[in-house]
């Protein structure tokens, strides 16, 4: 399925707006954004649903939802992490937007969770699905 490209930091991506429709592409754009500061973008699928993916580093988060803005949010969560106080903070239009660290993942999971949802327009089943 495709997807569009959106980063939510920065308008001045040369991503932004792009349709991205192969499983390489995808992960390209997501390994090149690696470096910068903690950051979201989104993608967007055909299918009426969207990934945000939290891009930061060797960590990262998701959240599944309609791209209509209405709920119900899921956020990707670990299966096997314990519950914690402490928080990830990722940027969004400037806003750092602080994310509870049972929601954040290894980057390699990051990516295989989005690849699966570029695939099929699905959530991927490696994860447990939380609704916030």
């Amino acid at each position: 399925m495709d997807v569009q490209f959106f980063d939510r930091q920065d308008e001045k991506n040369p991503h932004n707006g792009s349709t991205i429709s192969q499983r390489y592409q995808l992960l390209e754009v997501v390994s090149q954004l690696q470096d910068r500061a903690p950051f979201f973008c989104e993608l967007i699928g055909k299918n009426g649903y969207k990934i945000l993916l939290g891009i930061g580093g060797v960590t990262g988060c998701v959240q599944y939802s309609k791209d209509d803005g209405n709920p119900p949010y899921l956020m990707a969560a670990s299966r096997h992490q314990e519950r914690s106080e402490k928080y990830v903070e990722f940027l969004t239009g400037g806003t750092l937007s602080p994310i509870p660290s049972r929601y954040c993942l290894p980057i390699d999971t990051v990516k295989d969770i989005a690849a699966f949802f570029q695939m099929t327009g699905e959530r991927s089943p490696i994860v447990s699905w939380e609704e916030v």
